[in-house]
């Protein structure tokens, strides 16, 4: 299971629906604005989904005013009711638009929903004057827009009922304004017959708006149990961004500490396994041990009572590496070096504490924006790690078992030996290999292939498979760390990052560089999604 919050699903294969989202312009406002909550975030995409379908609603509309003026009502004025749709429409494509803005208040968003609602309730009372005066018909289109309006934001009673008041009072207030100016319509006031007839209409009007207040509170009731159900301890889940066999990994809202964390679950339908709740303390033990800003950082460790344990990381804006070679293929030679060499750091670190990853991978490294550098690198996933105390005993890997990805595991691992820092070491190496030639140096078409061969094949130099020169001294790099015998490789993490090092720093891929190509990545990434919200 990956601890990868954005961008894959917990097998570690890439998830392209996930990858879009994390890098479109809602999701990069979402991560510069943390302290919007779950149920704000939900409401705004009801929103954008309700002003969606108004936008082609509210026109539709129109036929039946063609519809009136031809055949009913001859001297209505057509060009009157497509100057009220026109301006209706407008007001619709504001509020769609704001729905597409992370940084407009949701609070705002709603004031400027209510006007949308007001505009068409008032709308429609002056078209009911043009067409039939009072006894109108058209009077039954404050139902429609009440009903519309509930299910667009649904509320407790007592603000509903205020809102859809309000609409309701349009028709009788534009009818006593209309009064006032004309003659026939205070003549039509004072007619019984009529009065009554629109008092039969205006119940049903009335009618409506108590039976939406009701509705709209029981739906609303509804939608806060389903939310409060969705809270785990201070943390709010808000959207689920990766998934396994096992567990999932959640976008959450720490109530206490008002930030955004990726929140790492182990779900047990009965008693929790013992080896997979060891697996999962591991992995919260290990992580927290580190202290690098290339590692992953965790925040807190627990269980709630019905046997849901959790681990609460910094949540992380951006794509691993695993995504970026799907989606790009082979990177620049500099860049490559320079994200090998900040998981260096991070390995240092975790080998002296006696932390051996043991997964090392594209998909368990990182990229992140940490101040002006956005290609900041973080190792995730621990889940394997093993955490070796010092003055304690190693023991070897159990037989039969294979724990890791193994077209990045090292040889020795298949043969029941302990996994060490030179495990760490081949797996760094093999992720090198992918970056420059756009997979690892060693698949087949089956697990047996694959470990065959590892134990027996030797690889093809990168720059073969890349199809042009690699620096020497990189190549050399990587064919050592990818040595079958530990022996022959670089003897500690250190000596891979003083290596790799000059090569990260030789200026061919600046911080400039990198913000370029997120930038890029974004506009073309919402330039795709564009049509589709």
């Amino acid at each position: 299971m990956e601890t990868a919050p954005t961008v894959k699903d917990l097998d570690g294969a890439p998830a392209s629906a996930a990858f879009r989202a994390v890098l479109d312009r809602n999701a990069v406002r979402r991560a510069e604005h943390p302290e919007r909550t779950a149920d704000g975030e939900g409401q705004r995409r009801a929103l954008r989904r309700a002003t969606y379908v108004g936008l082609w609603g509210w026109p539709a509309f129109f036929l039946l005013d063609v519809y009136m003026v031809t055949w009913v009502y001859p001297g209505a004025p057509l060009w009157h009711f497509a100057a009220l749709r026109l301006v209706e429409q407008a007001l619709i494509v504001v509020v769609y638009r704001m729905t597409l803005r992370d940084d407009v208040p949701l609070r705002r968003i709603a004031a400027a929903r209510e006007l949308v609602f007001l505009a068409a309730a008032l709308f429609i009372s002056m078209m009911a004057l043009e067409l039939g005066g009072i006894r109108s018909f058209y009077m039954d289109g404050l139902s429609i827009i009440m009903l519309v309006r509930c299910v667009v934001a649904p509320a407790p009673w007592w603000s509903a009922l205020r809102s859809l008041a309000l609409l309701a009072l349009t028709y009788p207030l534009v009818i006593g304004a209309a009064a006032v100016f004309s003659a026939s319509t205070r003549a039509t006031l004072l007619d019984v017959s009529a009065l009554a007839a629109v008092a039969g209409h205006y119940v049903f009007v009335l009618a409506s708006a108590f039976l939406g207040g009701v509705s709209s509170h029981l739906v609303w009731s509804a939608q806060q149990q389903v939310y409060q159900a969705r809270k785990l301890g201070r943390y709010r889940l808000e959207a689920r961004i990766g998934q396994g066999g096992m567990g999932e990994v959640w976008l959450a809202w720490d109530d206490t500490l008002r930030r955004r964390v990726a929140l790492k679950l182990l779900r047990m339908q009965e008693a929790p396994e013992p080896g997979a709740v060891r697996h999962f303390k591991r992995e919260a033990r290990a992580a927290s041990m580190l202290s690098s800003p290339h590692t992953i950082r965790i925040f807190d460790f627990g269980a709630s009572d019905d046997a849901i344990y959790y681990i609460a990381m910094e949540y992380l804006p951006g794509a691993d590496l695993g995504a970026l070679l799907a989606a790009y293929g082979p990177m620049p030679i500099p860049r490559a070096a320079r994200f090998i060499a900040q998981a260096c750091e991070s390995l240092i670190e975790a080998h002296d504490a006696g932390v051996i990853h043991r997964d090392i991978k594209p998909q368990n490294l990182f990229v992140t924006r940490v101040g002006d550098d956005h290609d900041f690198v973080k190792l995730l996933d621990f889940g394997i790690a093993r955490v070796v105390p010092r003055g304690e005993p190693v023991s070897g890997t159990s037989t039969g078992v294979i724990r890791g990805t193994p077209e990045y595991m090292a040889p020795e691992l298949f043969c029941g030996e302990q996994a060490d820092a030179r495990s760490d070491i081949y797996g760094l190496g093999v992720t090198l290999y992918a970056l420059l030639t756009g997979g690892p140096p060693f698949e087949g078409g089956s697990l047996a292939q694959v470990i065959a061969a590892q134990l027996s094949q030797q690889p093809a130099p990168p720059s073969v498979r890349r199809g042009e020169p690699i620096p020497a001294p990189l190549e050399a790099i990587v064919l050592r760390c990818l040595e079958k015998d530990p022996r022959a490789r670089f003897q500690s993490m250190r000596e891979v990052a003083s290596a790799v090092q000059a090569l990260a720093d030789d200026g061919g891929w600046t911080t400039r560089d990198a913000e370029r190509f997120w930038r890029d990545h974004v506009a073309q990434l919402a330039r795709m999604e564009a049509p589709t919200r």
